[in-house]
């Protein structure tokens, strides 16, 4: 809870699957959580299946919210709410956002978005975030077939958005990034989700 903005009044959402208790925020006229989910999807052997505890570590579990790829993503919102559509974040983003640029053939970059969305702490040294809206982008990290990477470092988050067999559309933050930007990822890969309440538009 340390992440979050003491000054912003936040919702509440029980999520009755493991009664799990996550902060909510109204926010760029959704209702988001504003923590990373930590919903276990096990497989039958009971098992974790296709998400992962930083490092397999529970301790950052509790602190940053589990690691899925693209699959395991689509199962971890409960009912209610879903996974964000890229249009979701891209709305949140740039009623954020106070100059978009473009380098060469790389995304959009949102700048003042990827400094007042995410945490005051956690993130190794680099920008002065504001977490001034409460939205708590922490610094989670990643997982990829070698291993582990990212932890204050990067914050990643997969979006509801299917663009090929091998990638699927998320949302990435940076320590070192007054932006935020909107990019494909291979959907083998590990990284946070946040959910939005009601049905995808």
């Amino acid at each position: 809870m340390e992440y979050l903005n003491p000054e912003v009044s936040y919702g509440e959402l029980l999520d009755k699957r493991d009664n799990k208790v996550y902060r909510t925020l109204v926010i760029s006229n959704h209702v988001w959580t504003a923590q990373n989910m930590n919903y276990e999807i096990v497989s039958e052997e009971g098992k974790s299946k296709n998400n992962w505890c930083y490092n397999d570590d529970p301790e950052y579990c509790k602190k940053f919210g589990r690691l899925y790829n693209w699959e395991a993503a689509q199962k971890v919102c409960p009912e209610g709410w879903h996974l964000p559509t890229a249009e979701e974040w891209l709305e949140l983003i740039e009623d954020h956002t106070c100059e978009i640029t473009q380098e060469r053939n790389f995304p959009n970059q949102y700048h003042c978005a990827g400094t007042s969305l995410k945490t005051v702490d956690g993130w190794e040294d680099g920008l002065t975030n504001t977490n001034e809206y409460g939205f708590s982008v922490m610094a989670a990290g990643f997982k990829v077939p070698k291993g582990f990477g990212g932890e204050g470092v990067m914050g990643e988050f997969w979006t509801s958005t299917d663009e090929t067999e091998i990638y699927a559309a998320f949302v990435e933050f940076g320590r070192v990034q007054d932006y935020a930007e909107l990019a494909l990822l291979d959907k083998s890969n590990g990284i946070s989700v946040r959910c939005v309440k009601g049905n995808a538009e």
